[in-house]
């Protein structure tokens, strides 16, 4: 028979610091779902208090609130996302495979831009959206996250297709495939765990932005975002029924939990892949 654990008052600390940190983790989270199934009223009088009767109506309101927001988001999002890949997968490849003069210069470059608040970058890039006359438009949104989420997965692709074995190119070079080839045959499907790591984190970036939408996105709602949206409204700037913007929240965040779990397995391994090979 096995020795039994010992308690120890550290131990015993340990736990209660554990579940008193899981209890502050979820709940904002179970607040919200007690919220959005209460009518204001109640909500005002006891907030605190679980729903006597479930407020269903708030979901059907948010529904109709934010269906059109949330397209918008997946649409910036979806058409950003391809423009990522291609520019993080074309990039890491060369940095990470090929030779040629300047690459550690240019690579230095991309690692600088690392350093650079993303507040300091909102006033440039605004001007240059306002010189190509793209407010108020889904390009206003795609063309800068193109530009500025791509950093981070160089780097990841970078250090995954640097660590690949040569043999694997070698072998496709003499079999006289150049450099596409090998890019299209070799390096890009065995690299779909960091381009979906990297897809991942910018989506979920890009969906949660709040700050850059409300800069250039400043029109009717027909072209604002999910977060734009429902912020606004939470701030004080629209409906002021706390029911309706929390089922709003709780509604918006489904896309992200269907992406995230869909891709779970290879965000997991692009993750491993990127801490032993970065």
């Amino acid at each position: 028979m096995g020795k039994k654990k010992r308690i120890t008052i550290g131990s015993v600390v340990r736990t209660i610091i554990l579940f008193l940190l899981v209890f502050l983790t979820f709940f904002p989270l179970l607040l919200m779902i007690n919220m959005s199934l209460k009518q204001n009223v109640m909500i005002a009088n006891d907030f605190f208090g679980l729903p006597r009767t479930i407020y269903w109506t708030n979901y059907m309101k948010a529904f109709r609130f934010i269906f059109r927001p949330i397209l918008n988001s997946l649409l910036v999002c979806g058409t950003s996302l391809v423009g990522i890949l291609m520019v993080v997968s074309l990039s890491g490849y060369a940095f990470g495979r090929m030779k040629f003069k300047g690459k550690k210069v240019l690579y230095s470059m991309v690692l600088a831009v690392m350093m650079i608040p993303y507040a300091l970058t909102i006033i440039p890039n605004y001007g240059v959206v306002v010189k190509l006359g793209l407010l108020n438009s889904f390009w206003a949104l795609i063309i800068p996250y193109i530009s500025g989420q791509q950093i981070f997965g160089i780097i990841l692709a970078e250090a995954f297709f640097h660590e690949m074995p040569g043999e694997l190119f070698e072998a496709a070079r003499i079999d006289g495939a150049g450099d596409l080839q090998q890019f299209l045959r070799i390096g890009l499907p065995l690299s779909k765990p960091i381009l979906i790591t990297v897809g991942i984190q910018v989506v979920v970036a890009m969906y949660n932005d709040y700050m850059w939408p409300s800069v250039v996105i400043t029109g009717g709602d027909d072209v604002k975002t999910f977060c734009q949206i429902v912020l606004n409204n939470a701030a004080g700037k629209g409906s002021s029924d706390l029911g309706l913007i929390t089922a709003a929240f709780i509604l918006g965040t489904i896309p992200l939990l269907i992406i995230t779990q869909s891709c779970l397995k290879y965000y997991i391994q692009g993750m491993m892949v990127g801490a032993v090979k970065g």
